[in-house]
């Protein structure tokens, strides 16, 4: 590598072989020269090696070209990359996209514009898998600031002073995906970020992008929060206390809490999903029925489930929908009662959520935390074109849908019934969710809920 380089580029490549070409030359035909390249082959299967080698004899002085037998992984490899780099600053360009000619040039030129900035990022080109431009992601606006609560920018083609990344430490390898999110909780609160609004690289769309993985993609976000929330430990932890609602029937759906999946009751299992998180302080199961408090003793005395709070409600009029703020301030009062202060975080879980996990209640409390919110909800993102009425008709409100793009000033979210967490103060005080509300996404297989007879059908038929 060049001692003289201002600007570190790696590219990871893993069977991306028939796109690494135009990567690596948007790289070499940048307005802005002073750069270094390292390519790096991850144990793939097609000919990236040799395209690789022949790319790196064109610029030998400005690349250099790392040929791994196994796969390191995303985390690992720009670690290995900090490690090495000469550049002032450091951005990762993926093998199956491409930089606009001047995205070097707009993007050190506003870093260098102030020594309090740390990142900055642009807007970005959507490409069909052939290269054609499709659309283009226009939600960055002019010198956007770091913000907890915002969606973390694309983790490529985001430059980074290299003294920052080292700083925090560099990547966190115990995270194999979402690298973008795991510095900006990170940095966001440590160093100015900014953002230019002109699109800086081409993002190619197709089916086997990374991003298609959302499964992979979650848990990826789960464990960031997770790091970032064991930062925030000091000598205090906040008291917890979790709430799970039980109505015993509903239309032609009779002893919803008694029902048996997989030999366990869906109250048995939803006190045992939060018990299993160390960061709940208490557990309260309320109901306005006597035989549902007598079960939920009854498992109690079995040793089934560990002790927790029973509280008999008054019963709601079948006109009403369910308070859920209502049954979280009940239980907040009723924890006063017995411990003479008040929880500091109390979060309703529904008995309903089957695949709900203590990992999904646990990243709910981080996300409350880290991102500084009023309250975190649990939601699953709508995936079709959705419409909402006007005086001219429906208007709709992600057309990006029909071109399979996910924008993000279009990205919609659904609560999904299964989880909301707030502060005390803000449910007591203010509102059920407050002015600054969090989230967590979980995805369509967590976000079931057993509330009727066809949903129970298909469950135990999908488990079977």
């Amino acid at each position: 590598m060049s001692s003289e380089s201002l600007v570190t580029i790696y590219i990871p490549c893993r069977n991306y072989g028939n796109f690494l070409t135009q990567s690596v030359e948007s790289v070499f035909n940048q307005s802005y020269t002073n750069w270094e390249l390292v390519i790096i082959n991850e144990a793939s299967d097609d000919n990236t090696s040799e395209i690789a080698k022949g790319l790196c004899e064109r610029e030998p002085k400005k690349t250099t070209f790392i040929d791994n037998k196994k796969p390191l992984g995303l985390q690992k490899l720009a670690n290995l990359v900090l490690s090495q780099a000469n550049g002032k600053y450091m951005m990762r360009l993926d093998a199956d996209d491409w930089l606009d000619e001047n995205a070097l040039l707009l993007l050190v030129t506003k870093l260098e514009s102030s020594d309090d900035l740390g990142l900055v990022f642009g807007n970005y080109y959507y490409t069909n898998q052939e290269g054609s431009v499709i659309g283009v992601e226009t939600s960055f606006e002019e010198n956007v600031g770091a913000s907890l609560s915002k969606i973390p920018p694309h983790g490529a083609c985001t430059l980074f002073r290299t003294r920052a990344l080292k700083t925090v430490g560099g990547y966190s390898e115990d995270v194999n995906a979402q690298d973008g999110w795991d510095l900006w909780y990170k940095l966001s609160n440590r160093i100015g970020a900014t953002s230019i609004r002109t699109p800086v690289f081409y993002y190619r769309q197709h089916s086997e992008s990374l991003s298609k993985d959302n499964e992979r993609l979650l848990n990826a976000r789960s464990k960031i929060f997770e790091n970032v929330g064991k930062k925030l430990e000091g000598d205090y932890t906040p008291t917890v206390l979790a709430v799970i609602p039980v109505k015993e029937s509903y239309p032609d759906f009779e002893g919803v809490p008694y029902i048996k999946i997989n030999g366990v009751s869906l109250l048995e299992h939803s006190i045992k999903n939060a018990s299993k998180s160390k960061k709940v302080t208490q557990i309260t199961v309320m109901s306005e029925s006597q035989k549902v408090l007598d079960f939920s003793k009854s498992l109690i005395a079995e040793g089934k489930v560990c002790k927790h709070r029973l509280i008999k409600r008054e019963k709601i009029k079948k006109s009403k929908n369910i308070p859920i703020r209502d049954f979280m301030a009940l239980a907040g009062d009723d924890y006063f009662e017995e411990h003479k202060t008040y929880p500091d975080i109390i979060i309703f879980l529904s008995m309903h959520a089957i695949n709900r996990k203590k990992d999904h209640i646990e990243k709910a409390l981080n996300v409350l935390r880290v991102t500084e919110g009023d309250s975190v909800v649990s939601v699953e993102e709508e995936r079709e074109p959705m419409f909402s009425y006007s005086k001219s008709g429906l208007e709709l409100i992600n057309p990006g849908r029909f071109q399979d793009l996910i924008f993000n000033e279009e990205r919609l979210y659904r609560f999904n019934g299964c989880l909301i967490a707030t502060w005390w103060e803000v449910l007591k005080f203010h509102s059920l969710f407050g002015e600054k509300i969090s989230f967590i996404e979980m995805s369509k297989k967590d976000s079931i809920q057993i509330k009727n007879n066809s949903i129970l059908k298909a469950y135990k038929s999908e488990k079977d």
